[in-house]
Parts: C-alpha cells; structure tokens; sequence
C-alpha cells in the first residue's frame, strides 16, 4: 500500500447578484457560492464521473501510507512468540488478509498511523 494525493479540477457557471464581489467576498457571499456551486459539483461528480476532471496523481512524500492517523495496518498479536519466530516486532501489513494468509492461526491486531514507531512494511514478502 502507499498513498497518492489526487487533484481534480471542477468548474461550473452559476449566476450571482450584480454587487458579489469575486475580489473581496464577504460571508455571504461565500454562503451563495455553497448553495448554488455544490449541487451542480455533486451531480456532475455522479452523472459523469471523475475520468475527465483528473489534473494529477502522485506519491505522497510527505505522509506515507502508515501515518496518518487513519491509516490502518495489520500485525499479528505475539502473544505466542512460537507461532510469529520469523516476524519481528516492528513488521506490519498493509493487508490484513495477508497477514492472515501468513500467520493463520493468530489473531491479527489493528494499528493506526504511528501507533508503531519504525514499523516496515513486509507484505511483499508473504504474497
């Protein structure tokens, strides 16, 4: 697993009162820009997708997969070190069914973003 940030441009016409001001807009005229921008989105998003509206997609090199605090990654409980020998305590799965795969007779714990300091990835070596 790793994360990708996503960018996709929306644009729409909506009409506005002749005094909104796009140079210097108040509260409410953030508040019409909701009301009318945000159905139009939606149903655009639902009727044709995001195919044509995507600008780009790259790696995130600032929060990797595993550091968010809702990135969840699996790892066997070492409740009974014979049944983990080859694992050390800092390898994690992005894949909890992986780790099931791997370590079938074990429970398989839920981690959260650092809830593990220096953990490592091993789902390649289990596949």
């Amino acid at each position: 697993m790793k994360a990708i940030l996503v960018e996709y441009s929306l644009m729409t016409r909506i009409i506005v009162p002749d005094d909104f001001n796009i140079d210097n807009m108040s509260d409410e005229d953030y508040k019409i820009l909701e009301q009318k921008v945000t159905p139009r989105f939606k149903n655009k998003l639902n009727t044709d997708g995001v195919g044509d509206l995507l600008n780009s997609i790259v790696e995130d090199q600032e929060m990797p997969f595993g550091t968010a605090p809702d990135d969840e990654y699996f790892q066997p409980s070492f409740d009974d070190l014979s049944k983990v020998e080859n694992l050390s305590s800092s390898e994690v799965f992005a894949s909890k069914e992986l780790a099931q795969k791997a370590f079938p007779e074990v429970e398989i714990l839920t981690y959260h973003g650092d809830d593990i300091e220096g953990k490592t990835f091993v789902d390649r070596f289990y596949f």
